[in-house]
């Protein structure tokens, strides 16, 4: 009788085997493939959603705003009517959004408003063209795509009459794709571009077609007087 114990068995090495972990990456691959770009586009719209509400607080602080002083004063390149609202008490805040390019930190100040016999005047200063802002300037006959906040064509059709003041929303840089969606948000299917390289000329958003990097500035319209 054999009463020798049996051969020890050698234990398997704790880990993964080559082959196991080239598994586990391709798998992890596939979900991001999958997983990622549907992250992208929960930001990308929740941040045009928030842009819809600003634009919405922007419009009831200038309804309350022309309820008390009656009309707004044309701004300038170093102007802006949110800072009108701040100084008459409307806003609590400058006009921002999360489309576009981000206001830069300190922020570049612009005019001083001030109100004196009956009439709110601007002064001092630098230029906010490179901000999303609040605008009103005297509109135009130009193509609402092209005449950057001085004409829309909220019908889809009909020039606004030539020499109102015009109340506009103003985002820069905007993407492509954000400012369709943007569009879609406001105007709806039947006032927007049909696509991401073309211009948009109707309704309350318009913009030029986008430029070569796929970025474009978008004006909304808030009212007119």
């Amino acid at each position: 009788m054999n009463l020798s114990p049996p051969p020890l068995r050698k234990p398997r090495q704790a880990g993964f085997t080559l082959i196991e972990m080239i598994g586990v990456l391709a798998i992890i691959a596939l979900l991001a493939v999958a997983i990622v770009p549907k992250v992208f586009a929960t930001l990308g719209s929740s941040r045009v959603t928030s842009a819809v509400s600003s634009v919405a607080a922007l419009q009831s602080a200038t309804a309350d705003f022309a309820g008390k002083y009656g009309s707004f004063p044309v701004t300038t390149a170093t102007s802006r009517i949110d800072d009108l609202l701040m100084t008459a008490g409307y806003l609590d805040n400058r006009f921002t959004a999360k489309i576009g390019t981000p206001p830069p930190n300190p922020a570049v100040a612009g005019a001083a408003w001030t109100y004196a016999a009956g009439v709110w005047t601007a002064s001092g200063g630098s230029s906010q063209a490179a901000q999303s802002r609040a605008i009103c300037v005297a509109s135009s006959a130009a193509a609402p795509s092209a005449a950057a906040g001085a004409n829309y064509q909220l019908d889809g059709a009909t020039n606004l009459p030539t020499g109102v003041h015009v109340l506009s929303a103003v985002f820069v840089n905007v993407t492509a794709a954000q400012a369709r969606q943007l569009s879609l948000a406001i105007d709806g299917d039947a006032l927007s571009a049909a696509n991401t390289t073309s211009a948009d000329a109707a309704g309350k958003v318009v913009y030029a077609a986008p430029n070569g990097a796929g970025l474009t500035t978008v004006y909304v319209y808030l009212a007119q007087q």
